[in-house]
């Protein structure tokens, strides 16, 4: 771990070697009109104190000490760093400003290798900044699940309709079978019955023969209304939603539907209340 710090430390005393080497030759160049080298040489001093600081990560001082020395001799370079400071400190509106002064600063015929090496970098760690400026984009709303068909209603259990049928089918096969064996026994007694005249101990057969008609009797219209209200229930599926009237609410809104069913011997009702 000692060593892993060690070697970080001198890796960044290299770089920042290089970064006062590469900021030297700008300082070098002949001075502008009406500074003097006294100047020139105390801007020098001034920037190397700055990289110094801002190598340390003491940004606000060094962005200080560059804007004195830019004062003193003015360099792309310090404007520059006086961006990188900004930028450091969390001042990206600042620091885009000093940015965009080092890309519109006009050049010299024959620029140092520093001034060209400073508007490279501006113009890369501008968008960076500009990048970081821009608000964050909308997201897209999630998107809503379509309404069921109006015509198809609200897709309600098919369970009761399913339920009715296969009541209904028993009650046909019941009211079937039962019929079947009624009518044997009809025909078996009148084969043995002398005319209008039948034996006594037919009696029996002949009552358990009636008995089973009235049990097919029923059973086809225990069938037959199982049926009906299998139809119904299939139509209007319990759970489900039907299409909404003139005023937009639906029937469900408004009120129940409720379906019943009567049985009784020899008849079949079915009501629908609303």
């Amino acid at each position: 771990m000692e060593r892993m710090m060690m070697l970080s430390n001198c890796l960044r005393r290299c770089a920042f070697a290089v970064t006062l080497l590469a900021a030297a030759p700008a300082l070098a160049a002949p001075p502008p009109d009406g500074a003097s080298a006294e100047a020139q040489q105390l801007a020098r001093t001034r920037a190397h104190e700055g990289l110094k600081l801002y190598g340390a990560d003491r940004w606000q001082e060094a962005f200080e000490v560059f804007k004195e020395a830019d004062k003193l001799y003015h360099a792309p370079t310090l404007v520059l760093y006086m961006a990188r400071c900004q930028r450091k400190l969390g001042q990206l509106e600042a620091a885009r400003d000093l940015y965009e002064q080092v890309l519109a600063e006009p050049l010299p015929e024959d620029p140092p290798p520093a001034f060209l090496d400073a508007r490279k970098d501006a113009e890369t760690e501008l968008a960076a900044v500009r990048a970081a400026l821009e608000p964050p984009a909308a997201k897209t709303p999630p998107a809503t699940a379509p309404a069921p068909d109006a015509a198809g209603g609200g897709g309600g259990s098919l369970l009761p309709a399913g339920l009715a049928f296969g009541l209904g089918a028993v009650g046909i096969g019941v009211g079937a079978a039962t019929g079947l064996v009624s009518l044997s026994k009809v025909s078996d007694i009148e084969e043995r019955c002398d005319g209008q005249r039948c034996p006594a101990e037919l009696k029996g057969e002949a009552d358990s023969a009636t008995t089973l008609g009235h049990v097919s009797t029923v059973s086809f219209i225990v069938g037959a209304a199982s049926a009906a209200a299998g139809v119904v229930l299939l139509v209007v599926r319990p759970g489900g939603d039907a299409a909404p009237d003139a005023a937009g609410a639906s029937p469900r809104a408004r009120r129940g539907v409720v379906w019943s069913a009567g049985v009784g011997l020899g008849r079949i009702e079915i009501q629908g209340k609303f």
